[in-house]
């Protein structure tokens, strides 16, 4: 066969092969020579012919580098091996039927049918084994991430009035005969009973299907992987690489709602344009607003796991969603505050599978509401939802689970850079700590302002933005020896230096470097295109830098208020002044001096006389409180439960108070401090009454 004899759409002849085209740089310099389309497109189909024996990883490879070269098109690559596919499948069937012909009688298969549907060869002869025929269509390998697994598209087809239906099964799904016959033509398929009737049925369609199934490869996960050596980002339209699209790669996320993921393929002419426009999201309301998710949105995009959840809370009206919705539009713009993949109405493992699909995008979960509970089992519900969502994300750690076969599932844990909305924020210290707190108030941004941003997203422009940069970024991965460690030590010299200039909780300066890296590398981007000057990409980093670390100061102050230290002693403090508790004169037994008694749970009775109120939870001896650590554990627990549970234990208690500096007395292997007290020598908690006052 020549390269000029043969059109795509014919077949070769069975004594005829493809050309070698296994020197590569010949091949490359026959294109440079070709004088018209026609001739080109010959070729490609030979080279298509002579590729697909070779297999996948060879058809890929040999693919990347003609397109590399500039020699062919993506699509009239992929077109030839389409077509080629279906010329040799023919060929193949056409050589089998010409074994048979002359042959007096044709060998008994295991498998045949007819206009009654299926059946069997057995040993006495043929059994009837179901009013339909099946067929294997389609061989799936599915990339999900954490494991690869393998499905199959089974046409039905039925003998009782010809209708048609196709269903994908899994491995396990596939010896089910009965379910995805059911599912792909309804009640009218049949399989009738006999031995092994399911399991002759699956061999069926294996066996009449030989040679006629299209393999083909999808993804079922967002972000970065790794393709046939290339680093690449994926979304629902493709694999964006650093040299462009690759929209033949095919990447399903299983749900209309998360096929919205779809970054489009990057423009260049209108690269500058649209950087400007995402920019100026800065200005639709206060910095302490529009910072954070800015940032988040473009740290969602570096391979590294996520260091904070951005959770963002206010009022009705404030439009929390339709901000959130805006920075989401930069992964597609159809991810308006209708199109966020998952709420808090979904199950706990269904949010956690989710939160692990969308790698390296801005995953928003919408209207936290814990007053809307309807009763405490719900609210529990609604806050475990919440805990092992920020925990995991917080933490890149997920739940372990078994197979049925006692091997370990993959874990999930949260890939997304996720953001939440709400009226309230979640409850704890710890899991405060882990979330970057965002509050908006209503008039913060305007419903004129939101409107226009809301038509720019509409239109693509900031997924537009969102595609230059990741392939700017892929680039980077491609040609950068081991870009994610130089980003992890880029990301420990930020928290290292933000750590000494602000305080609060130790994983609030990671957070703060986290989404200050994310803005970084986004202006390095917005540099090298033209669409800042240094100047303008100084002051935005500025005032995004101390908006949120003005952010992160009150953060911390009031994450302080929910320490477990804190809560104990506001508990103390509501028990001593609300009649529930009292300290005794260390001295005497009786009330302390007057002027402080009714500080310390005493009160004045008709007759003028000084009573205790509640029980003794300890002494006082001037500034010096010694606190009987079981009763007044007691009294703190029962009286912290109005405002902030106090789940820790007695001694998990005492350790914080230590930590906090609030035991003068203690050291390390010996919290408690033994004092003379009437009749006794108790062991205590020694404190000073000032930090009654601070903590009142």
């Amino acid at each position: 066969m020549t390269v000029d004899s043969t059109a795509p759409d014919e077949q070769p002849t069975s004594d005829e092969q493809p050309h070698d085209y296994s020197d590569l740089p010949a091949t490359i310099t026959r294109f440079a020579a070709i004088a018209n389309e026609e001739e080109r497109q010959h070729l490609i189909f030979d080279i298509a012919q002579w590729l697909i024996p070779l297999g996948e990883i060879k058809i890929r490879a040999y693919k990347n580098a003609l397109i590399s070269a500039k020699a062919v098109k993506p699509a009239d690559f992929n077109d030839a091996i389409r077509e080629a596919r279906t010329a040799l499948t023919d060929q193949a069937r056409a050589e089998a039927d010409d074994l048979l012909d002359g042959l007096p009688d044709a060998p008994t298969v295991p498998y045949y049918t007819n206009s009654a549907g299926l059946h069997v060869n057995g040993h006495f002869g043929p059994v009837h084994l179901a009013n339909f025929i099946p067929a294997i269509t389609e061989e799936i390998t599915r990339h999900t991430g954490a494991e690869t697994q393998k499905l199959f598209t089974i046409k039905v087809t039925s003998s009782v009035n010809g209708a048609q239906g196709e269903v994908q099964v899994t491995k396990a799904g596939l010896r089910n005969a009965r379910d995805w016959a059911y599912d792909a033509v309804g009640g009218r398929g049949i399989i009738y009973p006999s031995a092994r009737d399911e399991a002759h049925v699956v061999a069926a369609a294996q066996y009449l299907s030989l040679g006629a199934v299209a393999e083909r490869t999808t993804y079922a996960f967002t972000g970065w992987t790794e393709i046939d050596g290339r680093h690449v980002f994926l979304s629902r339209t493709g694999a964006l690489g650093a040299d462009g699209m690759d929209e033949a790669t095919a990447v399903d996320l299983g749900t209309d709602k998360l096929n919205r993921y779809a970054l489009p393929a990057p423009d260049k002419g209108h690269a500058t344009q649209a950087v400007r426009a995402s920019l100026d999201l800065l200005a639709l309301g206060p910095d302490k607003v529009t910072a954070p998710h800015m940032c988040a949105a473009y740290r969602a995009v570096l391979p590294l796991q996520p260091e904070t959840t951005v959770w963002t809370f206010g009022g009705t009206g404030a439009f929390k969603s339709h901000i959130a919705a805006l920075f989401a539009q930069h992964f597609g713009s159809e991810l308006t505050v209708r199109g966020f993949p998952t709420g808090w109405q979904s199950t706990a493992n269904a949010m956690e599978g989710i939160a692990f699909q969308l790698a390296n995008v801005l995953m928003v979960i919408d209207d936290y509401v814990p007053q809307s509970a309807a009763t405490k089992t719900d609210l529990a519900k609604l806050n475990e939802k919440v805990e092992r969502l920020v925990r995991g994300a917080a933490n890149s750690a997920g739940r372990s689970r078994m197979r049925v076969d006692g091997t370990v599932r993959p874990e999930l844990y949260p890939r997304a850079q996720v953001l939440c909305t709400g009226e309230d924020v979640p409850s704890g210290q710890s899991l405060q700590a882990r979330t970057s707190l965002v509050e908006i108030s209503k008039g913060d941004v305007t419903s004129e302002s939101l409107t226009a941003a809301q038509r720019t997203a509409d239109q693509g422009v900031y997924a537009q933005a969102m595609a230059g940069y990741v392939q700017w970024l892929a680039a980077h991965y491609e040609n950068e020896e081991n870009w994610p460690e130089q980003l992890r030590a880029e990301l420990a010299e930020g928290r290292d230096a933000i750590a000494r200039e602000a305080g609060g909780h130790s994983r609030a300066p990671e957070a703060v470097a986290g989404l200050l890296l994310g803005l970084r590398w986004f202006l390095r981007y917005a540099i090298q295109i033209g669409a800042v000057t240094k100047e303008e990409r100084d002051d935005i980093y500025k005032r995004c830098r101390a908006a949120l670390l003005d952010s992160s100061a009150l953060q911390a102050a009031e994450t302080r208020e929910l320490s477990v230290e804190a809560i104990y002693l506001k508990g103390i403090h509501v028990a001593l002044t609300k009649g529930h508790a009292y300290l005794a004169d260390l001295t005497t037994g009786g009330a302390p001096i007057s002027s402080e008694a009714t500080r310390w749970g005493w009160a004045r009775d008709e007759m003028d006389r000084l009573v205790p109120r509640g029980g003794k939870i300890g002494w006082v001896s001037g500034e010096d409180i010694y606190l009987d650590p079981g009763a007044a554990y007691e009294a703190a627990r029962e009286r912290a439960e109005k405002f902030a549970p106090l789940n820790t234990s007695p001694t998990r208690v005492h350790k914080a108070l230590y930590a906090a500096d609030l035991l003068p007395s203690a050291d390390p292997g010996r919290l408690k401090t033994r004092v003379s007290a009437p009749g006794h020598r108790p062991r205590v908690l020694h404190m000073k009454a000032e930090v009654f006052d601070r903590w009142s």
